[in-house]
């Protein structure tokens, strides 16, 4: 996922569905999904100004976009999955999803989070120094690992598909070109401000904030482990926030290097029909709406070819 990723409208991020993308710009999102005939359905929605004051804080922000992605991504999610009539299907029901996502974040924690710790723990590492790099390095093969794995299954890399395909037409559209295929086609695949970028400078700064910790006993390790996840979230807002705006100086380039190895991983070379669905999610984002916070515009089905548009 692209965070806030600065365009002429204003920050646009995105994700990745089944089948599917959906993008965000400031208090609007829209979606566009590839349905079973063919056509492309797509929404837009606006959001309430529920956290619009805080979003200016350092650090807090980060938590704040960490959770509204989650949420955002589910309810995007769900509607994708109900216009490709995937729950008539047997497939993601609203409830199913929800619970998959709770599900998700809790095993993130205790995978990600704490299993590191208490295997390094249980080994008997001592030292801070010591401890930390192992647990880093347990951690980072953890996230290696499991995007190397997730990148085996052919569903999965439709998804990374039209990740690359979600990031590409951001590219576009920061650097003020048509949105047809052909020419968001030309563009990276890779995007500084991508989630798994945002995944892996988490692994570094976790690394770096729990030296402060040092080794302590059990309870207060494990503790540290959840209680710090805030501070560590929103650092890593930060960081990936300076590299995708200084990405044209050393320093960025270097920030950036790292993610991008990893997202040859999470991304593939989409092909034009993914391209076409994130335009369009793109096209539904910007579209000027009237509708109130959280309401729902009804759908819009357009041709697997959307209409060029001028956007510069």
């Amino acid at each position: 996922m692209s965070e806030d990723s600065a365009g002429p409208a204003g920050p646009i991020g995105g994700q990745a569905l089944l089948e599917g993308v959906m993008m965000r710009c400031g208090s609007r999102w829209g979606a566009a999904v590839r349905r079973a005939d063919g056509s492309i359905a797509t929404t837009r929605r606006t959001l309430a100004p529920t956290f619009d004051r805080w979003r200016p804080v350092p650090l807090l922000r980060g938590v704040l976009a960490l959770a509204e992605s989650t949420v955002l991504g589910t309810r995007a999610m769900v509607w994708a999955a109900s216009e490709r009539s995937d729950e008539e299907d047997g497939g993601y029901s609203q409830v199913g999803l929800a619970v998959s996502v709770v599900v998700a974040v809790a095993l993130a924690i205790g995978v990600f989070g704490l299993l590191p710790a208490a295997v390094v723990k249980a080994a008997g590492v001592d030292g801070t120094v010591a401890f930390n790099l192992a647990e880093t390095s347990l951690r980072l093969a953890i996230l290696v690992g499991y995007l190397w794995a997730l990148s085996r299954s052919a569903q999965v890399q439709r998804v990374f598909g039209y990740h690359g395909a979600e990031h590409m037409t951001i590219h576009a559209f920061e650097h003020g070109q048509p949105l047809d295929p052909s020419v968001v086609r030309t563009f990276d695949r890779r995007h500084p401000r991508c989630g798994t970028s945002f995944l892996l400078l988490v692994v570094v700064i976790t690394m770096a904030v729990h030296a402060v910790v040092g080794t302590p006993g059990w309870a207060v390790l494990l503790a540290s482990r959840v209680l710090l996840l805030p501070v560590v979230a929103g650092l890593s807002y930060e960081v990936v926030r300076f590299a995708g705006r200084h990405q044209e100086s050393w320093t960025g380039r270097v920030l950036m290097a790292p993610g991008y190895w990893l997202q040859q991983l999470s991304t593939s070379p989409p092909d034009d029909e993914q391209i076409e669905v994130a335009i369009a999610a793109l096209d539904a984002t910007l579209a000027p709406t009237t509708s109130s916070p959280d309401d729902l515009v009804p759908a819009m089905v357009v041709s697997a070819g959307p209409a060029p548009v001028d956007r510069r």
